[in-house]
């Protein structure tokens, strides 16, 4: 029998304490299958518009929501000529617009252009660096790192990158890789006072009871003019707005705190941030537009399942669509991104 997850309530908003309105009632999980329904709450400061889960998993209960989560599993090497071009396209696209050029061949630099092309990869390939130069490189923390993919990325691009989680699994799971891996919150790390030069948090501060907490010990942790990079499910993208309570983010019980722009910059600002932007990116477009739609026609989305051929094109085609869309509004885009300086 499957244990229950026990919640408490969240009637206000942890940013800046306004009351929060009835949003969505009596959701299941969608992608895992963790037990129990889940209500979402929006604030009704309009300056914030926070959405949060209300009750709220216990802190103490959350890892049975990540009991099967695609996390555990080991990601697997692409083979074959096509899966040569894509890495060489990667590379040649990361030379050209970020300057990772170290060992990238003319041939890769040229491969890097049809990144520019292929509806959508662009956007892919600037959160597999989540943005960040290399004239950046030194020390780097990924924060809510899971199997460890950016950790090892970022490795293999001269960075001294470490990961964090709090899934035990995940972290097994990234050490057997060897791969450098802390277990649990940030705060009970005890890393020293200005002891990197970049934190990422690539689709996690949604899943933490205190993001503002977490942002502020990551503000602590970084160099005077050290990065923070940010990645977050964007609650005023095109496919929330399309599928509301379907929408493939809300991701109950595990996304916790979901943000707009202003619940971002207010959050940031709290944390002792002052100079960042905020800006949407199409990254995920395609894979939320996949899992939006099965949500609402079967009631459940399988992410670790083939996609077939049309249905992998027709995301492409929804990335293309959100793309024109942030022409006339920048909200517009799935994800939600800020770029932080201490």
């Amino acid at each position: 029998m499957t244990p229950g997850i026990r919640a408490e309530p969240r009637p206000a908003c942890t940013i800046c304490g306004a009351a929060g309105a009835a949003l969505y009632e009596a959701l299941r999980d969608r992608l895992f299958s963790a037990p129990g329904e889940w209500s979402h709450r929006r604030c009704t400061n309009r300056s914030c518009g926070l959405i949060w889960l209300d009750p709220m998993p216990l802190a103490e209960d959350i890892h049975l929501a990540y009991a099967s989560y695609y996390t555990h599993a080991q990601p697997q090497a692409r083979r074959g000529a096509l899966a040569r071009l894509f890495d060489a396209a990667k590379r040649g696209y990361l030379a050209q617009r970020y300057g990772y050029v170290d060992g990238v061949s003319l041939a890769a630099r040229a491969a890097g252009l049809l990144a520019w092309i292929y509806p959508g990869r662009a956007a892919e390939l600037d959160f597999s660096v989540m943005w960040l130069p290399p004239a950046e490189r030194g020390r780097l923390l990924d924060v809510g790192a899971g199997s460890g993919w950016l950790v090892a990325q970022m490795a293999a691009l001269g960075w001294k990158a470490e990961g964090l989680d709090f899934d035990a699994r995940s972290v097994e799971a990234a050490r057997e890789r060897g791969l450098t891996m802390h277990a649990g919150g940030i705060a009970e790390q005890g890393f020293a006072d200005a002891s990197f030069d970049a934190v990422s948090f690539a689709h996690s501060i949604e899943h933490v009871h205190d993001p503002v907490g977490w942002l502020a010990e990551a503000r602590r942790i970084l160099r005077p003019g050290g990065r923070l990079a940010l990645a977050t499910p964007n609650t005023r993208s095109l496919l929330h707005r399309r599928y509301g309570a379907d929408w493939f983010a809300l991701d109950p019980p595990r996304h916790l705190h979901l943000f707009n722009r202003s619940a971002l910059d207010a959050a940031l600002r709290k944390a002792g941030f002052e100079r960042f932007r905020l800006f949407t990116s199409i990254r995920d477009a395609n894979g939320a537009w996949l899992g939006s739609r099965a949500i609402r026609r079967v009631g459940r989305f399988d992410m670790t399942a083939t996609r077939p051929a049309h249905g992998a094109f027709l995301g492409r085609m929804v990335q293309l669509i959100e793309l024109g869309a942030k022409l006339f509004d920048p909200d517009a885009g799935e994800d939600l991104v800020a770029m932080a300086e201490r």
